[in-house]
């Protein structure tokens, strides 16, 4: 059953509900940068902002943004993908309670700091009744979101769904992550900005659909996910997803991948790179977007946003300096810490 990308709204390190990336990207030269969020006084009302943390408002502007641009009021399923969940708001209830001596204790740092409000909150804010789910898995949560909808749109129990990967970093976290080694990108000071990584935030909205029409960005062909992969798990699975899609290797007009000039993620990609994906052009995202537990969403949603304007920029090529024309077949790789991997193939309508 063939399954589409209607359309995609995102916040991010680049300007937020647009594509200005592609043309114009911004380049950030610190180790951590916050999202740059639109004004959200002109999409909430005073009542849902206070109410809402930050991450919470991205979440429903984009996901109204997306529906906007898809022309669709209510999804039949909103699934999302979260490696924190609402994080900031775990902190401060915690904290509270350290100051306050486990008394006089606000509900709804309580109450929004479960991972699953953040469908939860789209639903109520769209009075949406249909399925509804949210999956916590660390780096490759957005992917088992992804492989949720899926599954429901070959079971036709729906026919749209909105699919989304939502993160954000706290001083706290980002300190904790740090001493665990997360951020230690490595490059020399004379590599230019198109190398460089950071630690980032993300809010990505998808609408899907099985049906394809001028709004449509691309198909999505299918995804595989390993869990601890040898190189023949992953030819094989590469083998299947490419042979369902009715193409071969040779196909791939482009592999995009999540190389962060870091020492410990980016041998896999260059091990995938000489032998699975030989001879591939190789795309990348994260100098632009940045790291973070849901950064593979922006990574599909740039790949979908490239298949829909038919060319890949030269500033998210890898080892080029030209970008690429007449794009037809993306193949998105990720993997979390060599655990967890994820092969997703993506088409032009």
């Amino acid at each position: 059953m063939s399954v589409y990308i209607q359309s995609a709204s995102q916040i991010s390190a680049q300007r937020p509900l647009c594509d200005a990336w592609f043309e114009t990207p911004i380049y950030h030269e610190t180790n951590r940068v916050s999202a740059i969020d639109p004004d959200f006084t002109s999409r909430l009302s005073p009542l849902q902002s206070r109410r809402m943390c930050r991450l919470l408002k991205r979440v429903i502007v984009t996901a109204h943004a997306t529906l906007q641009d898809a022309g669709l009021e209510m999804p039949d399923a909103i699934i999302s993908g979260t490696g924190l969940g609402c994080i900031d708001n775990t902190e401060k209830f915690l904290h509270s309670i350290l100051k306050n001596g486990e008394q006089y204790l606000q509900p709804t740092y309580f109450m929004q700091s479960t991972h699953n409000i953040i469908s939860s909150l789209i639903a109520i804010d769209l009075k949406c009744h249909g399925y509804n789910n949210t999956y916590v898995h660390r780096g490759v949560s957005f992917e088992h979101a992804l492989l949720d909808a899926l599954l429901q749109f070959r079971r036709q129990r729906i026919r749209t769904a909105l699919v989304g990967g939502y993160d954000e970093m706290t001083d706290y976290y980002y300190l904790f992550l740090r001493r665990l080694g997360e951020w230690n990108f490595t490059y020399a000071p004379a590599v230019s900005p198109k190398q460089k990584c950071f630690s980032g935030e993300v809010a990505v909205s998808l609408l899907l659909s099985d049906a394809c029409n001028e709004r449509s960005l691309c198909e999505i062909n299918g995804v595989e996910l390993l869990f601890r992969p040898s190189a023949a798990d992953l030819r094989r699975a590469l083998d299947t997803l490419l042979a369902q899609a009715g193409c071969s290797p040779e196909d791939l007009d482009a592999v995009m991948t999540g190389v962060a000039n870091h020492p410990q993620n980016d041998p896999v990609y260059e091990a995938a790179a000489a032998g699975l994906f030989a001879g591939r052009p190789l795309a990348q995202y994260k100098h632009l977007f940045g790291q973070s537990f849901s950064s593979s969403a922006l990574g599909l949603y740039a790949a979908a946003v490239c298949l829909s304007k038919r060319r890949i920029p030269a500033h998210l090529m890898t080892g080029r300096e030209t970008g690429l024309d007449g794009v037809r077949r993306i193949l998105f790789y990720n993997h979390y810490h060599h655990t967890s991997h994820s092969l997703t193939l993506l088409s032009r309508c």
